[in-house]
């Protein structure tokens, strides 16, 4: 048997689809999922109960088309022609015309499910829970081999060598999806009574929105609500919201944005602490040498202080002296005074004390004698 390569084989196959005239001006029923933008281009999955296509919306097209149509959720026709892509084997839908037939059953589903936990209070600010902000255990609900638990652990290992992740291991697509994640909520709260956990990441990475419908499930919704640690909810991509994500405690666009915001990075609190102990040890420094200098001024004030009473107490002992000296009785009597004294050696000071025909001592500079009075006269 004579062999092809697999570039003929697929352009055969290419040549074959776009020969066949009914793979052209299709008009194709279904739901917008894992819409996005890349450059000037558009791409997106149709998809109805049982398959999914891939599509794209060129540049050239879109300005046709009115855009405010195509989002995750709505139901539409699109009119075009099949795109066979030989270098990969693939093709694609390419859409040169949309109409909008309404809601897609999976966000018809998904408003209902909204409208009804809202108006029950399930999304009230008041029952929601703060976050620890230096957990010591983190559990996360998620797939033990996707993705998310893959960036979770990366994240906190490496801001973080503190905190410890605990998985509990978890269907999040599929038809037993939905009682995972209860079973896991739930589980991880009963741990939580014997072994610290101080709060759980839910969730999944991102995909078409058929693969995050486990999330939108009211079960999945009350079981968040119910659980007594608070819960991060982190499904999808940034465009994505879920159920989970407005009844949980904080909504995290993606598993990355959950790790980021569940530890604080400890290179940086090291950082931080060092800088606030050289800021302390700089301030205590100015402090003492501030102290230092008010104490020394002081000190220097208490001396002066001293110095002067010193002085003024010098100078009146000085004063006193020189008062002393000039007052003192041996120096009159060295000038030619004397002192009259009576018979009890007290001074007498006046003539009206002096009484005639009586004796008196007479006291001078080197001696002293008696004498009797024989008159006296006053001036």
């Amino acid at each position: 048997m004579k062999s092809v390569s697999v570039t003929q084989l697929n352009e055969y196959i290419a040549k074959k689809l776009r020969e066949d005239y009914r793979l052209r001006n299709l008009a194709v029923e279904g739901e917008i999922s894992g819409f996005s933008r890349s450059g000037r281009h558009y791409y997106l999955n149709l998809k109805d109960a049982n398959s999914i296509i891939k599509c794209a919306i060129w540049d050239s097209n879109a300005r046709n088309i009115d855009m405010s149509l195509v989002k995750n959720g709505e139901k539409i026709i699109a009119i075009g022609d099949i795109s066979p892509y030989p270098k990969n084997g693939n093709y694609s839908f390419s859409i040169r015309q949309v109409e909008s037939i309404g809601q897609g059953e999976l966000m018809a589903e998904f408003n209902r499910i909204k409208a009804k936990l809202e108006k029950e209070g399930l999304f009230d600010q008041k029952y929601k829970k703060p976050i620890p902000e230096f957990p010591k255990c983190i559990g996360v609900v998620t797939s033990a081999t996707g993705a998310a638990i893959t960036d979770i652990r990366e994240i906190v290992t490496a801001k973080n060598n503190y905190t410890d992740l605990l998985i509990f291991p978890t269907l999040v697509q599929g038809v037993g999806a939905p009682a995972s994640i209860i079973d896991s909520i739930e589980t991880a709260n009963r741990v939580a009574k014997e072994r610290r956990i101080d709060f759980l990441i839910v969730g999944r990475g991102g995909g078409p929105s058929e693969e995050l419908v486990a999330f939108n499930d009211e079960g999945v919704a009350r079981a968040i609500f119910a659980s007594e640690l608070p819960i991060i909810s982190a499904v999808g991509h940034e465009i994505d919201f879920s159920i989970s994500d407005f009844v949980a405690d904080v909504r995290a666009a993606t598993p990355t944005k959950a790790a980021e915001l569940a530890v604080p990075d400890t290179n940086e609190l090291y950082m931080e602490i060092e800088e606030n102990l050289r800021r302390l040890h700089e301030s205590a420094s100015y402090k003492i040498k501030a102290e230092r200098q008010l104490l020394d001024s002081r000190i220097q004030l208490l001396q002066s202080n001293m110095n002067n009473k010193t002085n003024q107490a010098r100078a009146m002992v000085e004063k006193a002296l020189i008062s002393i000296r000039e007052n003192d009785p041996r120096n009159i009597f060295s000038k030619g005074y004397s002192a009259v004294l009576d018979d009890n050696e007290i001074i007498v000071s006046s003539v009206d004390d002096v009484k005639e025909g009586e004796t008196y001592k007479i006291k001078m500079r080197d001696g002293s004698f008696k004498a009797e009075v024989v008159s006296k006269e006053r001036n």
